[in-house]
């Protein structure tokens, strides 16, 4: 990515047929990865088209779903965990919409990491403010508030974790007391007592915002090129917005 746009990936040389002509034009390749935030933004702008030709135009609502910091080692120990995670989460809002009659549709993407780039598993969901009826196999409306999203996703992650006990991997420090199954269920009983961060966006009235929203989520790399400030070898200085403070401020990384 590094490379991209210059003479290292390759270069294209144009010239005219006509001897007399002395134009000349080159043109350096680019590296066309998803990662890269110049291919990137045209590989983004061609999936968001593609969606805007099939998906349904109704209201949807994002959302993003969140867990208590204390869980979060357990998919970094368990990466295989995840995908399996990410199907809880659609398995969810499905069975809740089923629940009321309702077939609705969403996006789900997963993200590993937060605003300073820290391991930080949640969810982002963007989900139809309707769906077809289970009945009458009409459109029916549909409605979520943060309370009982927050219910129906604590419950679900935490039955999920406690299913899949016996195959984690769990040597962390935030696991040192958990001896067996009993001393797990506990762990997890005390997470589940806590306040679950649940955002609930307002309303779109169509499907054009949610995509381009979406888009960024899908296929944008972990950090963009216009928060990056300094870079020294080893070090690497970035802006972050605090969601605490919602002031800007800068982190320094090191490579190690």
């Amino acid at each position: 990515m590094l490379a991209c746009g210059t003479s290292k990936v390759g270069s294209k040389h144009y010239e005219c047929e006509n001897p007399a002509c002395e134009h000349r034009k080159v043109i350096y390749n680019s590296c066309k990865s998803k990662a890269c935030s110049s291919c990137g933004v045209m590989l983004t702008e061609k999936w968001i088209a593609k969606q805007l030709s099939i998906l349904p135009k109704c209201e949807y609502q994002h959302m993003t779903l969140t867990m208590p910091d204390k869980l979060w080692p357990i998919f970094r120990l368990n990466p295989w965990l995840i995908n399996l995670l990410y199907r809880c989460a659609v398995s969810a809002f499905l069975s809740f919409a089923k629940k009321r009659g309702i077939e609705i549709g969403l996006f789900c993407v997963v993200h590993t990491f937060g605003r300073q780039l820290n391991w930080n598993v949640h969810f982002h969901l963007s989900v139809t403010r309707g769906g077809i009826n289970l009945k009458t196999k009409r459109w029916g409306n549909i409605y979520f508030n943060a309370a009982m999203v927050e219910q129906h996703w604590k419950q679900h992650v935490v039955s999920f974790l406690r299913d899949h006990y016996h195959n984690l991997n769990t040597k962390h420090d935030n696991y040192q007391h958990i001896r067996d199954f009993r001393g797990w269920s506990q762990f997890l009983s005390s997470q589940y007592s806590r306040k679950w961060r649940i955002h609930l966006a307002k309303k779109t009235e169509d499907v054009g915002p949610t995509v381009r929203y979406l888009g960024r989520y899908f296929k944008r790399p972990p950090i963009a090129a216009s928060r990056l400030r300094h870079y020294q070898g080893s070090d690497v200085h970035f802006v972050y917005k605090d969601h605490r403070d919602n002031c800007y401020k800068t982190l320094v990384l090191s490579q190690i």
